[in-house]
């Protein structure tokens, strides 16, 4: 069975992760599928507005799939993010909306908050347990502290605590929370609602609101790179992955190698 759902409802493409027992992590053909996926959307002209969910109640994505990872001894090349974004999402010109049903972390998270807007059911959460893994995230630290308060930004990504879809609501990253089994229907008549909008003014919207938002982040990522290949240096992005796939407790190094050794 594909790992992602296309389905087309009127001017509204639905893309759905369908691999609900990984918890819908990122991983198979996920990846690309969803990008090749989003630009085929985008160069559709009769398609106005994508939305991005997820098989069953329980997770809307898990991030990377760790335990991939960790069997295709990936450990030496855990993802750094080339840019802030995910398949696409964030640059696409087109309207995208995250209909979030479950868990969202990690890479599940940033895949939220690469669209423009989010809607969450009542059961879902957001966390970003980069940090419990022994690495960076690589879209949430750039990008999470233009959509909420720089404290709740803090407090959420330094201690890796659970963010609920209320409090996600309160803080403004979720622009609308719903029953379960709300969810879909919300989300395709906020995407009905865009649709019925002169589609190039909602373009032109876009670009100026992605310009005041996306402010000063070129030099943010180049900032990012250089502070994640030094936190590589600790090994534990090595250790952290490797601890999840044996199901303990990592054992962090939290030292980074000291250049002199070697003389």
């Amino acid at each position: 069975m594909a790992d992602l759902l296309v389905e087309k409802h009127g001017t509204t493409t639905v893309f759905t992760i369908n691999r609900p027992d990984r918890m819908n992590a990122v991983g198979g053909s996920v990846m690309a599928d969803l990008t090749a996926g989003l630009r085929e959307f985008e160069a559709d002209p009769a398609q106005y507005v994508a939305i991005i969910t997820a098989v069953g109640e329980k997770a809307f994505c898990s991030g990377f799939d760790l335990k991939d990872m960790v069997a295709a001894d990936a450990g030496t090349a855990l993802p750094v993010s080339p840019g802030p974004d995910i398949a696409g999402i964030a640059a696409c010109e087109k309207v995208t909306i995250a209909a979030v049903n479950g868990l969202a972390i990690a890479g599940g998270m940033e895949i939220a908050i690469s669209c423009d807007i989010r809607i969450a059911s009542e059961n879902a959460w957001f966390g970003v347990f980069e940090p419990k893994r022994g690495f960076m995230a690589g879209v949430a630290v750039n990008v999470l502290p233009r959509l909420m308060p720089m404290g709740a930004v803090m407090d959420l990504m330094l201690s890796g605590d659970r963010l609920s879809a209320e409090d996600a609501h309160r803080l403004g990253l979720v622009q609308r929370v719903v029953p379960a089994e709300k969810l879909l229907e919300t989300a395709l008549e906020k995407a009905e609602m865009i649709g019925r909008n002169s589609q190039p003014a909602v373009w032109g919207t876009k670009k100026v609101l992605k310009f005041w938002r996306d402010a000063l982040l070129a030099e943010q990522q180049r900032y990012y790179e250089a502070v994640i290949h030094r936190v590589m240096l600790s090994g534990d992005m090595h250790e952290g992955p490797r601890a999840f796939a044996e199901k303990r407790e990592p054992q962090f190094g939290n030292q980074w190698p000291n250049p002199f050794d070697r003389i």
